[in-house]
């Protein structure tokens, strides 16, 4: 029994591990893994978005041409490109302008939260010691 409780422990943690590191960076809550972005005449070549980060952020624009990037309306840079960081508990208003038509978008990511990284190894080390405790037991 508790062989078969270590296993299921050791596959859990293991099941979580992936899930964090393959799942859950592309999970933003309201926004999903980013936003498509398109300044078009109707909207006077402007797109603006608050993005707001309950975990570290990590957000990429890529746009097939020039614009004015400001953040919380402080211009950054006139760029196609451009890479930063949202702090947990912050809330950002993105702001681009263009004369022309542009479209690209917003790619975000979440970094993962220490805490979870822990429960996930513990899972894991908690079912390799029961294994572990299980072997040497037979063998003796």
């Amino acid at each position: 029994m508790v062989f078969v409780f270590s296993l299921l422990l050791l596959f859990a943690g293991l099941g979580y591990l992936l899930y964090l590191n393959v799942t859950f960076p592309g999970l933003v809550p309201s926004y999903g893994g980013g936003e498509r972005v398109t300044l078009s005449k109707a909207e006077n070549y402007t797109f603006q978005i608050p993005w707001l980060a309950y975990t570290r952020l990590h957000l990429a624009l890529q746009t097939n041409d020039t614009v004015k990037l400001y953040v919380d309306s402080e211009y950054m840079c006139d760029c196609t490109s451009y890479d930063f960081v949202v702090e947990p508990g912050e809330q950002v208003l993105i702001l681009l302008k263009s004369d022309a038509p542009v479209s690209g978008m917003f790619t975000a990511w979440q970094e993962i939260p220490f805490e979870k990284q822990v429960l996930a190894l513990t899972l894991v080390i908690i079912g390799l010691l029961g294994i572990g405790i299980k072997i040497t037991g037979k063998l003796r």
